[in-house]
């Protein structure tokens, strides 16, 4: 059982918006070949690499385009830019990064490039936390996909008879 070039391709590019359910879909499908894992979690972690990396630098440029357009005006605090300055404040860098699992790739990059876009850690941060977030999904989806399957497998005996009984 081997992975179509379009599969791949589509895994880079899903896992560029959506790292979280990339891997697991894959994942729960080839869950019983372990060369097929790890080439899905690659290909899922460079592909969120990629839109990371893409993502952080337009974080760093809308930051520095609304830096330029602000005025000094007297600043109004809302509750929800007090909520994203506690988080950005608890979580520092790694927190943030590891944001994009959860939430998403572009979003979470963009956060990062926002808040953190002049340290040097920022994005080896980002890389660090595709692959974190790339291998434990896709290889805790597929230990959890073989403890469960066994547990489903009399279905396919129980659809197969049913089936050859009703066509024959």
């Amino acid at each position: 059982m081997e992975m179509s070039i379009g599969v791949l391709i589509s895994a880079f590019f899903f896992s560029g918006l959506k790292l979280l359910f990339t891997p697991m879909a894959l994942a729960a499908a080839y869950s019983n070949n372990f060369q097929m894992l790890f080439e899905i979690a690659i290909i899922c972690g460079i592909g969120s690499v990629f839109s990371a990396l893409i993502f952080f630098f337009v974080g760093k440029g809308l930051d520095k385009i609304g830096q330029q357009s602000q005025k000094k005006s007297k600043k109004i605090n809302f509750k929800r830019n007090r909520k994203i300055i506690r988080i950005k404040e608890r979580f520092k860098l790694f927190g943030t990064s590891m944001t994009i699992g959860i939430i998403s790739v572009p979003l979470g990059s963009i956060l990062v490039g926002k808040y953190f876009g002049n340290e040097k850690k920022a994005i080896p941060t980002l890389i660090l936390a595709s692959f974190i977030w790339s291998f434990g999904v896709t290889y805790i989806t597929a230990f959890f996909t073989q403890f469960i399957k066994p547990l489903f497998s009399w279905t396919n005996y129980y659809f197969s008879r049913t089936l050859n009984n009703r066509f024959q």
